[in-house]
């Protein structure tokens, strides 16, 4: 039995709004766009073909599991960041765009500094997006080596299957580690984006956010303050001379994480807010 497309599409969209799913014509749209392995415009355009019924049930059961508040990027376990598509799985963060301010504001920084060759630690990498994007982006103008860590195991996986899907094998090692528990060597740049939720805050989160990204990934304990203390007291043993930390945080935190570093040897060189305004990115080098 075949179906016309605008037909499923209708009912796709009829569930999605009764579910209060914001953008509900987009979204089914976009579910429907990787079911059928089309882009966003074939299908808009293309209303009145038909499809099977196997195509329907897969367009059907995705539009159920988004009923049920699971994101599109955790049904299709993939997600855009840097104009790239990354693989994500349950034990990874979710790739966020306020986290693109950090790979521009080092595009900035590296674009005037004269260093040909960089090596960079990325600490938490989860996914390992944030030290690809960098290895794809520097890696035009420099050579760029370095090194991914994580706590989790199943992040690890998931990082390193994004190290081979951009062919990164080569340039950057991705294993396992608490922090710099089993780093060795010194580093231009080490980037961060730890959790910096405050525990108390994290059951108010985004039913999408709290049921789906990973609790260790969210928590940053007391103020969402304690991975930074954790990561600035021993950060400068890893540093190169000239060589500088970069770390995202979360609304509202400047102050205090600035205050963190300074206690540990640090001063701010830049900051930068992303694309809502938000201070997001704070860059700091050793004092000595």
């Amino acid at each position: 039995m075949t179906l016309i497309l605008k037909n499923v599409f209708w009912i796709g969209e009829k569930f999605l709004k009764m579910s209060g799913i914001e953008r509900q014509r987009n979204e089914t749209f976009l579910i429907i766009s990787k079911i059928l392995k089309k882009n966003y415009l074939e299908v808009l355009i293309n209303q009145e073909i038909s499809i099977s019924e196997k195509k329907k049930k897969q367009i059907l059961k995705k539009i159920f599991q988004r009923l049920n508040g699971k994101p599109i990027s955790r049904i299709f376990g993939l997600k855009e960041f840097y104009s790239r598509e990354f693989f994500i799985n349950s034990n990874s963060l979710d790739p966020r765009p306020e986290t693109e301010t950090l790979i521009d504001l080092i595009k900035k920084i590296e674009l005037k500094n004269s260093n040909k060759r960089l090596r960079i630690l990325d600490l938490g990498t989860g996914t390992g997006c944030i030290i690809i994007s960098l290895a794809m982006e520097l890696g035009k103008f420099k050579e760029v080596s370095g090194v991914g860590v994580d706590i989790s195991s199943g992040a690890i996986d998931i990082a390193n299957r994004n190290l081979m899907k951009f062919n990164l094998e080569d340039k950057i090692e991705i294993y396992r580690s608490n922090w710099f528990s089993e780093v060795n060597g010194k580093f231009d740049i080490i980037v961060s984006n730890p959790p910096y939720v405050d525990s108390n805050e994290i059951e108010k989160l985004d039913n999408g956010v709290k049921n789906f990204d990973p609790y260790v990934s969210l928590n940053g304990g007391k103020f969402g303050l304690e991975c930074f203390k954790k990561i600035s007291s021993i950060a400068g043993n890893f540093l190169k001379k000239n060589g500088y930390i970069c770390v995202e945080l979360g609304c509202g935190q400047k102050k205090d994480v600035q205050s963190i570093f300074t206690k540990n040897g640090f001063h701010k060189i830049i900051e930068s807010k992303d694309f809502l305004n938000i201070d997001r990115v704070l860059v700091f080098k050793n004092k000595i």
